[in-house]
């Protein structure tokens, strides 16, 4: 049994995948704000306890490796290295920009076997995607006229959680887009997962690091009674 982990958005999503790649089960809750820390274990334990799986039955935990929000991938790493660490297994990063690939082949069977037509859109605010450019590689885009025109004419599909906001911004690109709104899910890890388990792909546990894409600053610590810095 692999277990999958999917942070990287505000979707909290966990599935569990047989030796087969089928989806034995999976849990997906999204909020407006980020409840990972607290919801996160909670999920995973719900998962394992409803389909009488024990923490030994694991054979390697799959993380989605980003990019995405900051918050979400620092928990959803920190667990999977602590499972891996602890049980003993191997880790495994498969992409949330695949994940979205696949679930847009899952929503619209027309783009089936056309990814390079399916477009990830993960929110990486204002009007730039974490997405792929046209040579396959993650980017940080902005979303204007000169978007992916390497599409050309005929239909291509944005999906995830920055898709909507494109709209207008495309509405007068050669392509003929469809949007879907839409969050990269646990579940939608399994077929890129499956390929790093029998391929043997493993991530080093101790030096393993998202994939933050850009560099993480933290912001400044809130210190509302001003003991940080008090006035003379």
């Amino acid at each position: 049994m692999i277990l999958l982990l999917e942070t990287s958005t505000l979707n909290c999503s966990v599935a569990l995948a047989s030796a087969e790649g089928s989806c034995v089960a999976r849990r997906d809750e999204s909020s407006e704000k980020h409840q990972h820390a607290e919801r996160l274990h909670l999920l995973i334990d719900e998962l394992l306890i409803d389909t009488h799986t024990q923490r030994t039955d694991l054979t390697a935990i799959a993380i989605g490796k980003g990019p995405g929000s900051f918050t979400g991938l620092r928990i959803g790493t920190s667990a999977a290295k602590g499972m891996c660490a602890g049980l003993g297994i191997p880790l495994l990063a498969p992409s949330p920009l695949r994940a979205l690939q696949h679930l847009g082949e899952s929503l619209h069977p027309e783009f089936a076997g056309r990814p390079n037509r399916i477009i990830p859109a993960v929110d990486a605010r204002r009007m730039e995607l974490y997405t792929f450019d046209e040579k396959g590689e993650v980017a940080a885009m902005v979303v204007d006229g000169t978007f992916r025109q390497d599409l050309g004419h005929g239909p291509a599909l944005l999906i995830g959680d920055g898709a909507e906001k494109c709209r207008e911004a495309l509405g007068s690109h050669p392509s003929e887009w469809q949007f879907e709104q839409a969050f990269p899910t646990a579940a939608d890890l399994i077929p890129e997962a499956m390929i790093l388990w029998q391929s043997g792909q493993f991530e080093d546990v101790g030096e393993f690091e998202p994939f933050y894409f850009k560099d993480f600053v933290p912001g400044r610590p809130k210190d509302p009674l001003g003991l940080r810095n008090p006035h003379p």
